[in-house]
């Protein structure tokens, strides 16, 4: 390259990083503003009689996807919206909020978003879980069941990622709910909700939900070490009561579900190691 054209070209580098530093800079400074509006929108939406409760959070609801559609928000913690649960796939492609809003004595209403990557990386995509037009099952009967999810276990097969979906679910003054669901995205940047991948006791099911009593504690998690979906065996306090899910608890025996030839196999009765 002649001399001549080295510095120039350093010179564009560097207005080019500079330009792409000050984006950044700006994209940063107005999700800190966009950040501190959504806290208030939050607040206000709790402070809203339950009459008028759910038209405010659906008022919060856009202007957060507003600020989802920011790339840079991808990274941004979120740290003033404590009451939104924000959690990153493993591979750090796919991140997922969900929330809550009381909506009477025992009712909640339940909002969540999804943003991942596109395969190039090139681009941010925007799922709205409470909205049926921003939903894509394989079962057109299905709807969100409506989780707080905690935490999603990554797997592959055939080359494709499979995300399973730890959630809870505040159900009823008498009962709590605890939930498995898997999602992957297909070739075409599509995010869907698999069909037929758990595997629960001799059923294959789209979807895992477990019912038990408002005051009983269940474990739902992932144990790496074991390469298990480790879970609390329910049963009713009483066999009268059985199918009575109000009244069901731990009995102290686990189960699992281990990913195995791309399904997510039953395993009862496992000993749990750490």
């Amino acid at each position: 390259m002649p001399a001549g054209f080295i510095r120039p070209l350093i010179l564009f580098i560097l207005i080019s990083l500079f330009r792409s530093e000050y984006i950044l800079s700006q994209d940063t400074d107005t999700l800190f503003l966009l950040e501190n509006q959504l806290s208030v929108n939050y607040q206000k939406t709790l402070d809203t009689t339950y009459s008028g409760r759910s038209g405010q959070a659906e008022v919060f609801y856009d202007n957060f996807l507003s600020c989802l559609s920011i790339e840079e928000s991808f990274e941004f913690p979120f740290e003033k919206l404590e009451n939104i649960g924000k959690i990153y796939s493993p591979d750090k492609r796919i991140r997922i909020y969900t929330w809550n809003i009381p909506d009477g004595i025992s009712e909640n209403m339940y909002y969540g978003i999804i943003q991942y990557f596109s395969h190039d990386k090139e681009k941010i995509n925007l799922v709205t879980l409470n909205r049926s037009d921003g939903l894509n099952f394989t079962n057109l009967d299905k709807t969100w069941s409506g989780s707080l999810y905690y935490k999603i276990i990554e797997s592959k097969h055939a080359g494709r990622k499979y995300y399973a979906l730890l959630g809870f679910d505040l159900n009823t003054p008498l009962s709590n709910k605890k939930v498995i669901e898997v999602i992957s995205i297909d070739d075409f940047d599509t995010l869907y909700f698999c069909e037929k991948l758990l595997q629960y006791e001799e059923h294959m099911v789209d979807r895992i939900i477990f019912e038990y009593n408002e005051k009983a504690v269940m474990s739902l998690q992932y144990n790496e070490n074991m390469k298990m979906i480790v879970f609390d065996h329910l049963s009713p306090s009483k066999p009268s009561l059985n199918g009575q899910y109000e009244f069901y608890g731990p009995d102290f025996t686990y189960d699992g579900l281990k990913w195995e030839n791309g399904i997510w196999v039953y395993h009862s009765n496992i000993e749990i190691t750490n």
